[in-house]
């Protein structure tokens, strides 16, 4: 695995399942985000908004191959997002990109977590 320049991750509510939080967030641009699927953490959705970055959104709880997937509260969604080094865009750009997206989609309850990968 190539060396991260930054490796960050949240927690967020918002109304409805990962496919709602999938259209919501590709309604609202400009990424796109693809649903994937994970054995440990449940399908998740992920977005490669620049070289060098990307972000994965998975919905919890999840019982999975490793066990029961939880997050912050009782449900909600956990984002990772990371960039390697060397990679054209900072964490600043990014994180506020995203933030406002999720302002745009009516995500609440945003709180900093430790990365969990």
């Amino acid at each position: 695995m190539a060396e991260l320049a930054a490796y960050w991750a949240y927690d967020v509510l918002r109304d409805g399942g990962i496919e709602s939080m999938q259209r919501a967030l590709n309604d609202a641009g400009p990424w796109s985000w693809d649903l994937r699927e994970s054995a440990w953490y449940g399908d998740y959705l992920a977005a490669y908004p620049a070289d060098g970055c990307r972000i994965r959104i998975h919905e919890y709880p999840f019982e999975g191959e490793a066990g029961t997937f939880i997050g912050l509260r009782e449900r909600g969604f956990s984002i990772l997002l990371d960039i390697k080094a060397g990679a054209a865009v900072t964490e600043a750009d990014i994180d506020a990109a995203f933030r406002a997206m999720l302002d745009r989609i009516g995500a609440t309850g945003l709180m900093s977590i430790e990365p969990y990968d």
